[in-house]
């Protein structure tokens, strides 16, 4: 009987080579693949995918590069610009697993005749009478579930995440095993397309956007208290560049760019109650007339938090925190755990009642 055949997504960094290692193991006929995504990054390129065809010459399986340019920079890197114009704080990361990584190479592997992709993510897979379940990565320091929570459920069998159930030390130690070139290479941070993670330039650079658009800044009331030098130089929840003159220190609560306003004030109105969600992604039905109690990460390293959930329609739901909660972020992902079971989540669209 042929061994099974699957497609083992390569960035070239030590988790998904472990990963090749452990599916060949398993008794996987492999095909290692990496996508091109940008001509200067911090993942995927070329010392990247050097290292990539090295290990899958050390395994002896077949390796290809996929060009995704352009597909990436419609789908992730000019969202990513449209974000921020819109007064938004955006999550690459997820939206390149939600809208890329996945499908499209499920869709490659389908034309090798590859059913199975496997992945170096800190995640873990589990088969419940209701479906597969994504739970938490056994590494709480290097659990990856959060950016994984836009997945489409009816996609989780046909994956395999063979680190998710080791820790860090563990992958490093089995690299170094098999004497593989990535074990002790350092992990890529930060935004891939963002080298020298100055996102300020990017959009300088990139898009040509205009950071000097000199606006109003006002204080929780609409009072207008100072002037800013550009919507696009703040986040939510930011405390540098608001200028002085107040006797306390001041936050950014909230970014208006059609009316080219920043709009701050004390700490402790950085905290909110409520998350207002939408294009929400559910990896499992869930009953939309009652609430759910949950467990809710804002960041990906924020720590969960408690919280009640309910759903809306049209793709949209309410997350009420049992303690508010500081600097909801628009643009940020909201991700609802039950336990250690990845429920899903959506995109922040405000913390304030929508109206």
């Amino acid at each position: 009987m042929a061994a099974p055949k699957a497609l083992v997504a390569l960035s070239g960094g030590v988790d998904s080579a472990v990963a090749a290692i452990l599916m060949q193991e398993q008794g996987y006929d492999l095909v290692g693949v990496t996508m091109r995504l940008w001509p200067k990054s911090r993942c995927c390129d070329e010392k990247d995918i050097e290292d990539a065809a090295e290990v899958c010459a050390r395994l002896q399986i077949p390796y290809q590069v996929l060009d995704y340019r352009e597909a990436f920079r419609q789908q992730v890197v000019d969202v990513f610009v449209a974000e921020y114009q819109a007064g938004r704080t955006p999550n690459p990361c997820a939206r390149c697993n939600q809208f890329l990584k996945f499908d499209a190479l499920l869709e490659e592997g389908q034309k090798l005749g590859a059913s199975i992709l496997a992945t170096g993510h800190y995640a873990r897979l589990l088969d419940t009478e209701s479906g597969t379940a994504l739970l938490r990565g056994e590494d709480a320091g290097k659990d990856q579930s959060y950016f994984l929570f836009a997945l489409g459920a009816g996609l989780l069998p046909q994956l395999r995440f063979p680190v998710g159930a080791m820790h860090k030390d563990e992958v490093r130690a089995l690299a170094r095993k098999h004497a593989l070139p990535v074990a002790a290479k350092q992990d890529s941070q930060d935004i891939c397309f963002v080298p020298d993670g100055d996102y300020r330039r990017f959009l300088a650079d990139y898009a040509g956007l205009d950071l000097e658009q000199e606006g109003e800044m006002v204080d929780s009331s609409g009072q207008v208290i100072g002037h800013h030098a550009g919507v696009l130089n703040f986040t939510v929840g930011q405390r540098k560049g608001l200028g002085g003159g107040s006797g306390q220190p001041r936050y950014v609560l909230a970014l208006d760019p059609v009316r080219n306003q920043v709009r701050v004030g004390s700490e402790k109105e950085l905290y909110q109650p409520r998350a207002y969600l939408q294009e929400c992604n559910w990896l499992l039905p869930l009953d939309a007339s009652r609430e759910h109690p949950v467990t809710v990460k804002l960041r990906y390293r924020s720590r969960p938090e408690p919280g009640i959930l309910f759903l809306k329609e049209q793709g949209r739901a309410e997350i009420h925190f049992a303690e508010g909660q500081r600097a909801i972020t628009p643009g940020q992902a909201a991700v609802c755990y039950a336990g250690e079971r990845l429920l899903g989540g959506g995109w922040i669209c405000t913390a304030e009642k929508p109206a």
